[in-house]
């Protein structure tokens, strides 16, 4: 079965672009191309897959179909908030509240409407598919 990854980055790959190329060209940040490629980020953004239909010439149907959906125990939202607290404070080693393993953390710089900057904690696990988006 073909993922999501793999078929951007066929198609990418095929239209000759690099992907510091497919980045400029859709104007989404090479770190989140880089995430999807890597097979990091199983959801686009309805925006994210416009741009990447229009870029690589396919259906953003033909994305969504790919983009997976998955059932798992819910996290507890205060837990998640203490883990972005966390993340903002810049602690290391923290482990995945579903399956235990490392989480791998960044703090997004974002700005708001009125241009303010915004810190935003990321997080996705090593090995299953729990991630703070």
């Amino acid at each position: 079965m073909e993922t999501l990854a793999h078929f951007i980055q066929t198609k990418r790959e095929n239209a000759g672009l690099s992907i510091t190329g497919l980045a400029k060209k859709t104007n989404i940040k090479l770190e989140i191309l880089e995430d999807i490629e890597a097979g990091k980020e199983l959801f686009l953004s309805v925006t994210q897959r416009q741009q990447i239909a229009r870029v690589l010439k396919c259906n953003p149907n033909e994305l969504k179909a790919l983009e997976r959906e998955y059932e798992f125990e819910l996290v507890n939202d205060d837990f998640i908030e203490e883990i972005k607290r966390k993340i903002l404070n810049r602690e290391t080693n923290l482990k995945c509240p579903i399956c235990g393993e490392p989480l791998i953390t960044r703090i997004a710089k974002m700005y708001d409407l009125e241009d303010n900057v915004v810190f935003e904690p990321k997080a996705h696990c090593v090995k299953c598919i729990f991630q703070i988006k």
